[in-house]
């Protein structure tokens, strides 16, 4: 089977197995994001732009939150976390991830917290894979990654942080090299962490270094040796490598070990290309 079948049909179901991965891996970016870092908005814009849709009591209602926020003191941070967190409530109760993601960034802004500005950077970086509005998708990336800038400086220490900064500038930033130099950095301190090799063999098979992912994800199944996720992703390598028969054994494992009919089936239709 050829390379590029394989990854036309690999591609066509690769959505619906990261599912299985949710918090492990990023979802691949949309084809328009480069078109959206080349268009500017503001939050406030974009806030003062989808307002426009809302009812007269939900206008009046956002209206009057901004009222109280510009009244308070910026030493009363008790007050405008609290006003933050209600006006991310609204706009996630009106199914708008951008601006409830945004609140929460501004609600990470009043304590300061690490743990405040991982949450607000998770929020980001899932409103980025699901905003379908390219206008925002700039800024929301922007402020993911000054969100995990800002966890990691308060928790330097923290591996996960990393790894979810070093995914944020490969998966959206304009400067992807950096978030591999971290990886990169975190597997010279911690050669046998799994998450770091994980993370590195998925960006080797984003970029087509097919060699170098084999050599990650094999060394994660040394470690683990039923981590499904490395599984899934080393049959991918296999596959794109030529090694049909290597990949299908994997693809087979990683059905018994999910044992989910949804994904055997997307599994079955990989593997029924595979042999052809």
């Amino acid at each position: 089977m050829q390379k590029g079948r394989i990854a036309l049909v690999i591609g066509a179901v690769i959505l619906a197995l990261l599912l299985y991965f949710v918090g492990k891996t990023s979802l691949p970016k949309k084809e328009n994001a480069e078109t959206a870092h080349e268009q500017v908005i503001s939050f406030d814009e974009y806030e003062a732009k989808v307002s426009n849709q809302l009812t007269a009591n939900e206008k009046e209602t956002i209206s009057n939150l901004q009222k109280q926020l510009k009244a308070i003191s910026k030493v009363d941070t008790a007050t405008l976390s609290a006003l933050y967190l209600q006006l991310g409530s609204f706009w996630r109760s009106k199914n708008n991830a951008a601006l409830a993601a945004y609140y929460q960034y501004q609600n990470a802004t009043t304590t300061e917290a690490a743990g405040a500005w991982e949450n607000a950077g998770d929020s980001l970086v899932m409103a980025y894979k699901t905003t379908e509005d390219s206008l925002i998708l700039n800024n929301l990336i922007t402020f993911a990654l000054r969100s995990y800038e800002a966890a990691v400086k308060n928790d330097s220490s923290n591996i996960d942080l990393k790894i979810k900064l070093a995914d944020a500038y490969v998966n959206g930033s304009h400067e992807p090299m950096k978030g591999i130099g971290i990886l990169k950095e975190l597997e010279s301190s911690h050669p046998e962490n799994v998450k770091v090799l994980l993370s590195l063999g998925r960006m080797s098979i984003q970029s087509g270094q097919y060699d170098k992912a084999k050599k990650h994800l094999s060394k994660v199944l040394s470690i683990e040796p039923q981590n499904v996720e490395a599984m899934y992703f080393l049959a991918i390598t296999e596959a794109q490598l030529g090694h049909n028969e290597e990949a299908i054994r994997l693809f087979e494992m990683c059905k018994i070990l999910v044992n989910n009919e949804s994904f055997n089936k997307d599994i079955d239709d990989i593997i029924k290309n595979l042999k052809k």
